[in-house]
């Protein structure tokens, strides 16, 4: 995730949009709810992260959270101005304001991230094990992790699928390249099948070898992750 490069601009990045409906918030429930919604935005995000989840629209999550808090941010500051009428003027900087401006400069940095990931977004990486889709009845049984390291162009983890009902070798096999095929995974190089790492903005791909309950799951860096 980009934004885990640098820890305290992340932890920036994700708090903005809560520090400023703080200071422009004026009624209770509505600010709660509002609160609540950003949470999840910021939640989405930790959540991507951590792996919680997964999602190929990763990058595009990224640079689309401060737009996303945005909206949010400015439907409650209308909501609010329909529920306590227009904000009494005060002395000062107006905080709507300074949000305004914040939510902008936070939504520049977003779009920021779009081009950040063209320029970053080239090297090997670990897939995430939910890349690959299990059908029902197979589980992953054993994972190596990613404290082997990368090789010279590529980073790897090995998987052991089990299942569940019984199935010999030969059928995992078949039942997960049909799952992988389903799923969108296409035919590559060295009998290896390709899927796009990522939806639109990183352009890598990840890489599965399959052979019986033996899965290699591979991403290549970006020069020679194309089959």
């Amino acid at each position: 995730m980009l934004v885990s490069e640098w820890t305290v601009l992340g932890w920036v990045y994700l708090l903005v949009p809560v520090a400023c409906w703080a200071a422009v918030v004026r009624t209770r429930a509505l600010g709660a709810a509002v609160f609540g919604i950003l949470a999840g935005l910021a939640t989405v995000l930790v959540g991507l992260e951590r792996e919680w989840f997964f999602t190929r629209a990763t990058a595009e999550v990224e640079a689309g959270y401060p737009f996303a808090a945005g909206l949010v941010i400015l439907a409650g500051v209308l909501g609010e101005r329909r529920l306590r009428g227009p904000r009494p003027e005060k002395g000062g900087v107006n905080p709507v304001v300074g949000a305004a401006v914040a939510i902008c400069a936070h939504a520049l940095v977003g779009t920021a991230i779009t081009f950040l990931y063209q320029l970053v977004a080239y090297d090997a990486f670990f897939p995430s094990l939910a890349e690959v889709p299990l059908p029902p009845g197979l589980t992953i049984e054993h994972a190596t992790g990613t404290k082997g390291g990368c090789g010279s162009n590529y980073c790897s983890r090995t998987l052991t699928i089990g299942s569940t009902t019984g199935l010999s070798a030969d059928q995992v096999e078949a039942r997960l390249r049909a799952a992988l095929a389903a799923d969108g995974w296409t035919p590559g190089r060295n009998g290896a099948l390709v899927h796009p790492h990522d939806w639109l903005v990183d352009r890598r791909v990840s890489e599965v070898f399959v052979s019986g309950r033996t899965v290699e799951l591979s991403g290549s860096e970006l020069v020679s992750a194309q089959p």
